[in-house]
């Protein structure tokens, strides 16, 4: 009896086992069932395969198509009742109704697009589009801002395509006021001004609106002079490059600036430009000056020399005028150097002007007269040597300068 007893347990047991590993066995394959109906779905929508069924490979593919197919109001529908927070869906149902001419609808539900939909790309270049098209400016820049905030990549196109509207002041001022934001995008604006294609008064007009509120930056003011430049308009330029400096750097820089060389730490578009060639060094000296506290140097180490480096532009208006300079040369040139003013634009010459040879010791005044022409705006005073060969560009000393000015005559 207790045999019989033992021997229904152990079957009992048995059972138990099979139907708890047939229970373990249908749950692992549902599992995996399940786990690959999973990726499947994923790479169905999140993959190139199979047909677009997830929102975000069905709004792709209608962004892809140049009109609103037939069927993209039903696809658009299905997603919202999905996601129904989907701001894309808005957007494409909002594009049907633009289509169709119902411009109210298409209104609101592209407003219902931005809401949920802020950083979605199509939609901002639509509502740009929109707003420019409906000759709504503030409202244009507005998106256009929010635009370049998502896709900053596509600033500079668009800001260059933006440039032929400045000619209308309601465009000037609603970017004026856009860019004293100083919205991240601003940086973008400076290769756009200076495209040729630009329109230059217009740039003009809208970097002298912006600088009203706050100084341009160093990149902007730069923009600022070289489009004056391109416009022929030297004079405002310099003069504006001026206002730009301490008050103490600007006196006695009417026509010349810094003819004494006390101010060597002011650089830009109209101070000395000191390019020295291998074999040359420009230094201040302090030393013996002519006048004031400081000279300029001009060391020669005795290797043929290709010229001195040394030149100012200027902004010289029509004219008679006479440029003087003490000289102190103490070379061996065989060659005079000389002072040569030329136009830029047109590339004319207007003075050349000899320096006192070395056989001349200590400080030497030299001075001469020339005329400015009409169509002469900008100029260009560059120190030379007037040699030919290689020979005689071998040159040891120092060439010293002060008290230079340039007088009207």
């Amino acid at each position: 009896m207790a045999h019989r007893v033992g021997a229904d347990a152990a079957a009992a047991e048995h059972r138990r086992r099979r139907i708890s590993g047939v229970g373990r066995w249908l749950l692992a394959t549902a599992l995996a069932v399940a786990i690959i109906i999973a990726a499947v779905a994923l790479l169905r929508v999140d993959s190139e395969w199979g047909a677009p069924l997830g929102p975000d490979r069905v709004v792709h593919a209608i962004d892809s198509q140049g009109a609103p197919e037939p069927d993209v109001e039903g696809l658009a529908r299905a997603i919202l009742r999905v996601h129904p927070d989907d701001g894309r869906a808005y957007r494409m149902l909002a594009r049907i109704a633009d289509a169709r001419g119902d411009q109210s609808r298409a209104a609101a539900l592209y407003a219902i697009a931005a809401r949920t939909a802020p950083r979605d790309r199509p939609l901002r270049a639509t509502l740009v589009d929109r707003a420019f098209a409906g000759d709504d400016i503030d409202e244009g820049f507005r998106q256009l801002d929010a635009l370049l905030r998502v896709d900053p990549a596509v600033a500079a196109p668009l800001l260059q395509a933006l440039m032929p509207r400045l000619a209308d002041g309601r465009v000037r001022k609603a970017f004026a006021m856009r860019l004293a934001s100083n919205p991240p995008w601003r940086n973008s604006l400076v290769p756009a001004l200076l495209d040729k294609a630009t329109p230059v008064d217009p740039a003009l007009d809208l970097l002298a609106q912006l600088s009203q509120g706050r100084a341009l930056s160093t990149p902007e003011a730069d923009a600022r002079l070289a489009l004056l430049l391109r416009a022929g308009r030297d004079s405002e330029a310099r003069g504006l490059w001026l206002a730009g400096l301490p008050a103490a750097s600007r006196s006695d820089s009417a026509t010349l600036f810094d003819g004494g060389f006390e101010h060597s730490g002011v650089t830009g578009a109209y101070a000395w430009k000191q390019n020295p060639p291998p074999g040359v060094a420009i230094a201040t000296d302090d030393a013996r000056p002519a006048q004031g506290a400081h000279a300029l140097a001009i060391e020669f180490g005795g290797r043929a020399v290709s010229g001195t480096g040394l030149s100012q532009d200027l902004a010289l208006t029509q004219g008679r005028y006479r440029l003087s300079a003490m000289v102190d040369n103490a070379t061996d040139a065989q060659w005079p150097f000389a002072w040569r003013l030329v136009c830029r634009n047109p590339a004319e010459p207007l003075l050349t002007m000899p320096l006192p040879d070395p056989s001349t010791h200590g400080w030497q005044r030299v001075s001469a007269q020339f005329a400015v022409p009409a169509d002469c705006p900008g100029q260009t005073l560059e120190l030379e040597l007037l040699a030919r060969s290689l020979a005689d560009r071998q040159i040891n000393g120092s060439l010293r300068l002060d008290a230079m000015s340039i007088q009207i005559n």
